[in-house]
């Protein structure tokens, strides 16, 4: 009982994980301190995520004031490097809001739709702008369930960070014989150190203190992404790749992409 409340564990969730009180006294002492745990978790986290939004909320305004009153500098170079600084706070604050809505339950409601014409929406989006991303499906995962706008943040955040340290992002789709989709974004970056695999989905981690805003971002895209993963019921797994970069991977299960519908199903 122990281990399956555990693996539910969600501290995200008001209600997963929880333990039935029932049972020897040892085991609803146990069950008691167990489910006191996981309320204890999920209000820190919650808390967390109020005081960050607040405080993100709360610095839009001075920001927007800060910029009006900048823009009339009369020293050009002043002004500019003022409002690149000002740019990114205001990147910092937006990241944060947004990190701190995706730690309350997805709101956003399931669409069918085509996955694989979904994700070469997003990725010509870039090859418009000129930037060099392709999709190149090994598979293809047909009409699924999934919340488009939540799945497009992940996709965005993931190709962004292969953009920003490697060369060429590369997209593409597998699916294994129980149905689940995994979607790979690789890039042909450094990669990251095996010892930080795990970190850098944490929030405001960054793999080195000597990067500016400008070259290591604000430190939440891949947490936010992790997050939403995580409400669709996914995994977002960091690997390096042999040859060389980084293979950011979201795994699907086809419980939630193909509801009511058997693994043999998916082909249709």
């Amino acid at each position: 009982r122990f281990t399956r409340a555990v693996d539910a564990l969600e501290p995200a969730s008001d209600t997963a994980g929880t333990m039935a009180e029932q049972g020897p006294e040892e085991v609803r002492r146990a069950a008691r301190a167990f489910n006191a745990m996981q309320a204890r978790i999920h209000d820190h986290l919650q808390e967390r995520a109020r005081i960050l939004a607040a405080i993100s909320h709360d610095l839009q305004t001075p920001i927007t004031r800060m910029k009006l009153r900048v823009e009339m500098a009369d020293q050009p170079e002043l002004r500019d490097k003022l409002l690149q600084d000002l740019d990114n706070m205001t990147r910092l604050v937006r990241e944060g809001i947004a990190f701190a809505r995706t730690s309350q339950p997805l709101a956003e409601a399931r669409q069918r739709l085509n996955l694989d014409a979904f994700l070469d929406t997003i990725v010509c989006d870039y090859a418009d702008v000129g930037r060099p991303v392709r999709f190149c499906p090994e598979e293809t995962a047909g009409v699924v369930s999934i919340p488009p706008q939540a799945l497009r943040r992940v996709m965005t955040n993931l190709i962004d960070n292969g953009l920003k340290f490697g060369t060429t992002v590369t997209v593409t789709l597998t699916r294994d014989a129980a149905g689940d989709v995994t979607l790979h974004v690789l890039d042909e970056g450094p990669g990251i150190p095996e010892a930080a695999l795990q970190a850098v989905l944490q929030p405001f981690y960054r793999l080195e203190d000597s990067r500016n805003r400008d070259t290591g971002g604000t430190g939440l895209g891949l947490a936010i992404a992790a997050q939403l993963v995580s409400q669709m019921n996914g995994a977002l797994r960091l690997a390096n790749r042999p040859q060389g970069g980084l293979d950011a991977s979201v795994r699907l299960a086809a419980a939630g992409l193909y509801p009511a519908v058997s693994p043999a199903q998916t082909d249709n």
